[in-house]
């Protein structure tokens, strides 16, 4: 019972803590959005690791744990973020690093656990550290399972009182304090009960699923080399590109021969046919590294870099690793299966390498991109309307961009070039596609204003659109009853910020339904999600439709600050 209540509370804490995060009070505060990223880096990798060992290793030990874990990937992610533009593209530049970041977090956490059970000096217990890993892969999905059925069961149960007139369910889950605190602590209930019953929650069930597909897998691989023989070493593009998709299919081997070969060698493969399948992989695996590195080289020299193609390059020497590894663990004879446990921790070791290298300028994705294509362009082996202008602009950070300024300098004595690069425009030092002018009429046209009210400005309309996919998503549809689904007030709401902000007001089941907007450098700004302090009863088509008849006021909010030394403080609305 103890051991359910500190996962509850880790959990909890954990769900207010991304709470927090979203109100948006931070993003205009002292840490600035590059603070507010590192924050959530090192949020995440605490509760998401401490989470996951608590159950084993105990409370203390797991919180020391985490933090060792979160201290280097939280500080490589605010390098990483030095090279980032802050916007709503940022996830859009953060494919990579992402994963780069994710395996920060997971691959030391068995081995941090293998320590504290056992001390430094069995670090390498490979059975150990087997175990630790997968049960964790198990815990956390079935944890998540726990969590959705959850709040499946809370919603069938709000559908069912709302049918009779109560909608308190609905009421308080409109608290998203709540909400998000309330998942962080039934998940961290779930992952407390399987912990506790990890003799009947088992990984192992599903390894000894995953090894009947030896046979399978080793049957297309060879297929595929012999179809690539006899084509004369042709590939047709089906589906993914090549390389991603011998890239996948080369991480899938991988992982059936580390199934394979299990913890021991008295709980590996026996069976003739899956034991061949193995050795097969095993052997072939340094053939598909090899292809692989061809495809990419191929698209490569085609088409230049990209950060994807960077990406790919780095994951193909990982494969190539682990097949030299293999191939030579088992053309060594006996005792090959302990040869290969012993390639599998020494490439997680080289795999955190990796990692740390992606976040640092030793491998600068961006970078190398935008210098490949430049110099593409500047040998005449691309044609301007065929340069990524737009994924240097949106996806590719500073670096990115930078090359987008470069270009531009070009531009002068290329008229094509120059077409090229009007079709990209400049916010707030990012490149980004405008809406069309067509298409803001038609957002203009779907939200009202209150009597007498000046046209929304360009800019502003050009903020919101894009901040809500305008127009493929359904922003300001208007209801049933041709209602209006949305409305804007403009005033001097903060005396702080120059000129007038703005207030839009939605009811179209939007999840933040009224967000303030406000001026910064000549750009308009989104301020975050504002909340109601009174007449939480009312409805916002209700609020909707008195701006739209002029019923409304722009009144004190009633809350007083102190102000001391220079500072201005003020409480937090609940």
């Amino acid at each position: 019972m103890h051991s359910r209540l500190q996962h509850i509370l880790l959990g909890a804490l954990a769900g207010l803590f991304f709470w927090a995060l979203q109100e948006g009070g931070f993003a205009t505060g002292l840490l600035g959005a590059r603070g507010i990223f590192t924050l959530a880096i090192a949020g995440t990798v605490f509760f998401g690791t401490g989470l996951a060992m608590l159950g084993e290793i105990g409370a203390r030990k797991a919180g020391l744990a985490a933090v060792l874990i979160a201290i280097p990937a939280t500080l490589l992610g605010w390098w990483q973020a030095g090279g980032l533009v802050f916007g709503e593209t940022l996830m859009g530049q953060m494919d990579f690093s992402m994963l780069a970041l994710f395996v920060l977090a997971t691959v030391p956490m068995p081995f941090a656990m293998v320590v504290a059970q056992q001390g430094l000096t069995r670090w390498a217990d490979y059975p150990a550290l087997f175990t630790h890993a997968w049960n964790i892969v198990v815990r956390y999905g079935a944890a998540w399972l726990f969590l959705a059925v959850v709040w499946l069961l809370l919603y069938l149960s709000s559908q069912l009182l709302e049918s009779v007139g109560i909608d308190l369910l609905r009421q308080i889950f409109r608290l998203d304090w709540l909400a998000l605190g309330l998942s962080g602590a039934v998940l961290g209930l779930g992952l407390a009960v399987v912990t506790e019953l990890e003799e009947m929650i088992s990984p192992f069930l599903l390894l000894r699923l995953l090894r009947l597909l030896l046979p399978v897998v080793m049957v297309v691989v060879v297929l595929f080399l012999l179809g690539l023989v006899l084509n004369s070493g042709a590939i047709d593009a089906v589906g993914f590109s090549h390389a991603t998709t011998l890239i996948a299919i080369s991480l899938a081997a991988i992982l059936l021969v580390s199934v394979a070969v299990e913890r021991e060698d008295f709980e590996a493969v026996v069976a003739p046919i899956l034991r061949l399948s193995t050795l097969g992989l095993a052997l072939i695996l340094p053939l598909l590294a090899a292809v692989s590195a061809w495809s990419a080289w191929r698209s490569i020299s085609d088409l230049g870099w990209t950060p994807a193609r960077v990406a790919q390059s780095v994951l193909i020497v990982l494969i190539a690793g682990y097949g030299i590894g293999y191939a030579v663990a088992v053309l060594r004879g006996r005792n090959w299966m302990a040869r290969v446990r012993r390639v599998n921790i020494a490439m997680a070791v080289a795999l955190l390498a990796m990692a740390v290298a992606w976040l640092t300028p030793l491998i600068d994705a961006n970078r190398i991109a935008t210098k490949s294509q430049i110099a593409r362009y500047e040998a005449g082996a691309i044609r301007p309307t065929d340069l990524p202008l737009y994924e240097m602009a949106q996806n590719w950070g500073k670096a990115g961009q930078n090359g987008i300024a470069t270009l531009r300098t070009r531009a002068s004595g290329d008229p094509a070039l120059a077409r090229a690069l009007s079709s990209v425009a400049t916010l707030n030092g990012a490149a980004q596609p405008d809406v069309g002018a067509a298409q803001l009429a038609g957002l203009r046209a779907l939200i009202a204003l209150p009597p007498g009210a000046p046209a929304i400005p360009e800019a502003l309309l050009q903020a919101i659109a894009k901040d809500n996919g305008w127009p493929q998503s359904a922003l300001c549809t208007p209801g049933t009853q041709a209602q209006p689904s949305c409305a804007l007030v403009m005033a001097d709401l903060r005396p702080d910020l120059p000129g007038n902000e703005a207030i839009l007001v939605r009811d179209d089941g939007s999840y933040a339904p009224v967000r303030f907007y406000y001026l910064m450098k000549d750009h308009w700004v989104d301020g975050g999600a504002l909340r109601a302090i009174s007449g939480k009863n009312g409805t916002m088509g209700a609020v909707i439709a008195a701006i739209a008849q002029g019923q409304f006021q722009i009144v004190p909010s009633g809350i007083s600050a102190l102000q001391a030394g220079g500072k201005t403080l003020v409480p937090q609305l609940r």
